[in-house]
């Protein structure tokens, strides 16, 4: 008599079981995926994109030491008077709320932390939003509006080495330190993309 064959066939439980790491080694793949996909955004497109904003912001704040005062050459003055004496050339924010145009005024933060449009405080006439396409937005008028970055900024008198400051219009220099956060970006690991410029602004009197 022929002897019965004690070769068996891959039990159920030996399958789930081989499934199952099977699974757990695509969950681990795809969530490495994942978040390389996410660092990509965030460092590629969102971060790039925050440096340019941030720079655009610079410029127009620094343009402003050359607005003219009563047709003369610009001299700071102009954009550091009283913010109710400022021409509204000298409102960078984009916002056309009350108490919005500070121009060269010393003030201001450096942390966008804020993403919603304030109506008291240091950052009222410091800030402004953004949508997508990089255009400023106006939520303090138009609350329904979304927007996708927050620039923040932040004016800094810095004192001439005469004592007193003999310049016109306010202090020798001003320093501008610009903060870009993009609220639209993928939440990762360390948080969402923020860029920080910083440039000095002379008084040219």
């Amino acid at each position: 008599m022929k002897k019965a064959s004690r070769d068996r066939g891959v039990t159920l439980i030996e399958t789930m079981v081989a499934v199952m790491i099977a699974l757990i080694g695509m969950f681990g793949l795809g969530n490495l995926v994942f978040r390389a996909t996410v660092t990509s955004k965030n460092q590629g497109t969102e971060m790039t994109r925050a440096v340019i904003y941030a720079q655009d912001k610079i410029e127009k704040i620094l343009s402003l030491a050359a607005v003219p005062t009563n047709g003369s050459q610009g001299d700071f003055a102009a954009c550091t008077q009283a913010a109710s004496l400022q021409p509204s050339v000298c409102n960078t924010t984009g916002i056309t709320a009350s108490g919005w145009v500070t121009g060269l005024l010393a003030g201001g933060s450096a942390s966008p932390v804020q993403i919603g449009c304030p109506s008291s405080g240091a950052n009222v006439g410091y800030m402004d939003f953004m949508d997508t396409t990089g255009s400023q937005v106006d939520p303090c008028t138009n609350a329904g509006l979304g927007f996708a970055y927050v620039r923040q900024w932040r004016i800094t008198d810095l004192t001439s080495s005469t004592s007193p400051p003999s310049f016109t219009g306010g202090p020798a220099a001003k320093q501008v330190t610009v903060a870009v956060y993009s609220l639209a970006a993928v939440n990762a690991i360390g948080g969402k993309p923020i860029v920080i410029v910083t440039s000095l602004i002379s008084n040219p009197n």
